[in-house]
């Protein structure tokens, strides 16, 4: 694995090339964005991690630039405060982030998990197209109603979650955003709530105003996606009634995240989604045709986005294996488990009796 790292200030480069001796990789580096691209032009690079404040060229500047020429390369902020437009707009185009001073643990733990995240998903194809996705396809009536509610000073934290959770794209982006090193402390955030609680209403602020750029974007089969959206609902609250005893609210996310992959699909296969969502064809048409262009499915589609987003990992797998009957039957109980079931539920389909008897579902289902 080869990364880049840039900043304008040698010792700072110096000291984090010392801390990834040892880490099984390949580190080269630039103290500008300019020399950074000079040297991405005839370097084959996995990584770049690249300071967000440097003279000419800044850190986001950088990165949007490397989003457009180099996408599959995963991009990483390297900030020393919390300014929180730069720190949003950083989000957009960086995959991932961290802060100065840059603790070495977490810099090579996660730098091990992007090395096992390319193994599981190594097809460059499908790194190149999601590596575009800064985000994803916003809901006009909702991002309308969110940007009203930050001019009410009466709206509370719970009022807007209440809202925000109900679109798949504005989660998806706050919740990567919360997760971002400047915010999320020593625990991961997976709930909308704790997203909100966490960085502050300021920064919602800053990502709605980012968000803009996504919404009503006339390419896309907008109603389609709204019925994406509203089966995503169903299967959230299904989800959260049937998450682990106290994590309602973390299977709520997973459940409106759980079809992430069919909105990435539209984004990287616009005109070919395009015909499929307005043709009512079988699902398994178009799972083959989308097995032959990236031999992958939706749900690895939208777990590959996760994990560059960094999502925490309950929520990547929940998404990944949500199909995944075998496995649902052999682990324990888990956010996996109840997205299966929820998804049999809003389906209309039945529920394994093997799994309703193993994990004693009965009395449960019947109350839902």
């Amino acid at each position: 694995m080869k990364i880049l790292l840039v900043d304008d200030d040698q010792l700072v480069l110096n000291g984090l090339r010392r801390a990834l001796f040892s880490a099984n990789c390949s580190v080269i580096t630039a103290n500008s964005g300019k020399e950074a691209l000079e040297k991405l032009a005839y370097e084959e690079c996995d990584l770049i991690i690249s300071d967000m404040m440097m003279p000419q060229m800044d850190g986001s500047q950088l990165l949007e630039e490397v989003s457009q020429k180099y996408p599959w390369i995963i991009r990483a902020s390297l900030s020393g405060y919390a300014d929180p437009q730069m720190t949003v707009r950083g989000g957009f185009y960086a995959h991932q982030a961290f802060m100065k001073p840059c603790d070495t643990s977490m810099l090579k733990a996660e730098i091990q998990r992007i090395s096992n995240m390319l193994e599981r998903f190594p097809d460059r194809l499908i790194q190149n197209a999601i590596g575009t996705i800064t985000s994803l396809p916003v809901t006009l009536d909702l991002y309308q109603k969110v940007k009203v509610m930050l001019e009410d000073e009466q709206s509370s934290i719970q009022d807007l979650a209440d809202v925000i959770q109900n679109d798949p794209a504005i989660c998806a982006k706050l919740i990567q955003i919360a997760n971002n090193a400047i915010f999320r402390g020593k625990s991961e955030i997976n709930s909308v709530e704790g997203a909100l609680n966490r960085p502050g209403t300021q920064i919602v602020v800053n990502i709605v105003a980012m968000l803009e750029l996504y919404v009503g974007d006339k390419h896309k089969p907008s109603k389609a996606l709204e019925n994406l959206r509203q089966h995503s609902l169903i299967v959230a609250n299904l989800t959260a009634k049937l998450a682990p005893q106290g994590e309602s609210n973390t299977g709520f996310l997973i459940g409106v995240l759980h079809q992430i992959g069919e909105f990435v699909r539209t984004l990287i296969l616009p005109e070919l989604m395009k015909k499929y969502l307005t043709s009512g064809g079988e699902k398994h048409d178009f799972r083959h045709l989308e097995e032959h262009l990236f031999n992958t499915n939706s749900e690895q589609l939208g777990a590959y986005l996760l994990h560059l987003w960094a999502f925490p990992s309950p929520i990547i797998e929940s998404v990944l294996n949500q199909n995944n009957e075998q496995l649902v039957l052999e682990q324990p109980y888990s956010f996996t488990t109840a997205l299966y079931i929820a998804k049999k539920i809003a389906n209309g389909e039945t529920v394994n009796v093997e799994l309703v008897d193993k994990f004693e579902l009965t009395e449960t289902l019947a109350q839902l």
